[in-house]
């Protein structure tokens, strides 16, 4: 009987966190828009325009990266902070015009410890060069890697109807 309930649990884990996945991804295809000021005005007019994706830490990166390759269909570079600072080319805003990063955001709080933060959340941005706005996404979310592919595909969709 022990066993059975441990499998029963397991289920019902896994499609709780199964589920909390797809309530992300539903949410994130109804906010990341440009109407929701999520994705730039300008993005995808210039077919010459390459997307910078700044690296961070490895298991990041892992993910970036796949998801990059699999969703985006646009000219991208991956590039380190550092990089990006110290490279002359990175200076050109008509190439290298948008930047897609993240920064974090804190969530979660530990009322008995005068509201310090339990973890935080990747909050994703692009930075338009030109005009110098940064288009921040309207949600965060632990499931980042689900909300990025959103993200990418919303813009792979503006990238490809700027182009039709």
């Amino acid at each position: 009987m022990n066993t059975l309930k441990k499998t029963v649990f397991l289920i019902l884990f896994s499609f709780l966190l199964s589920s909390c996945g797809a309530i992300t991804k539903s949410v994130a295809n109804k906010k990341l828009t440009e109407e929701k000021g999520a994705i730039p005005v300008e993005f995808g007019k210039d077919d010459t325009t390459t997307m910078i994706f700044i690296t961070h830490h490895r298991s990041y990166n892992k993910y970036l990266k796949k998801n990059v390759k699999k969703i985006y269909k646009g000219k991208y570079e991956f590039v380190t902070e550092s990089e990006f600072l110290e490279d002359e080319k990175y200076k050109n805003t008509d190439i290298y015009r948008f930047i897609f990063d993240y920064n974090y955001q804190s969530a979660g709080y530990n009322y008995s410890k005068q509201r310090d933060y339990l973890y935080s959340v990747k909050k994703f941005s692009i930075l338009d060069r030109k005009t110098e706005k940064l288009y921040k996404s309207p949600m965060t979310s632990s499931y980042w890697s689900k909300l990025q592919k959103v993200y990418l595909q919303k813009l792979n969709e503006k990238l490809i109807s700027e182009q039709n």
